[in-house]
């Protein structure tokens, strides 16, 4: 069984300065180095967290729009991301706030919105929930 894979990111360039605005932030308030998948993990841990009907309205927003775009980034991380972006898919679908099923990039972009406008503790929780998926190797 495969443990880590790589995830592709659609951004534009205010998309790719956000997510390394988000990566440093995360990286902070860890006080740790991070690999940048943990970013993209932590992101959707906070979507995975959100109510059906606010991820529908992060994916319509400005915010989360101005962050797609046709730059192709891509990053490493366990491959249980790729369940909990289903997950949030599946919850999103069901709920019925989506009328068609949401490509996987903008879910991401979805989450790196909201983790843009989180506040420090839920981002710090959000942060604890990926390092109990994607062990943080600390140096000595």
């Amino acid at each position: 069984m495969r443990t880590s894979r790589t995830y592709k990111l659609q951004l534009s360039g205010q998309g790719i300065d956000q997510f390394l605005a988000c990566h440093c932030r995360v990286a902070r308030l860890a006080k740790e180095f991070i690999p940048y998948g943990m970013t993209l993990y932590v992101a959707m841990s906070l979507l995975d967290a959100s109510d059906p009907a606010d991820i529908a309205a992060e994916l319509e927003s400005p915010a989360c729009n101005a962050l797609g775009g046709s730059s192709n980034r891509f990053v490493g991380t366990t491959s249980h991301l790729a369940d909990l972006v289903e997950q949030v898919g599946a919850r999103l679908a069901d709920s019925g706030h989506c009328g068609r099923s949401i490509a996987t990039w903008r879910l991401y972009n979805a989450g790196l919105s909201l983790l843009l406008s989180s506040e420090d503790g839920e981002l710090q929780a959000a942060f604890r929930r990926a390092a109990q998926t994607i062990p943080v190797r600390r140096s000595r």
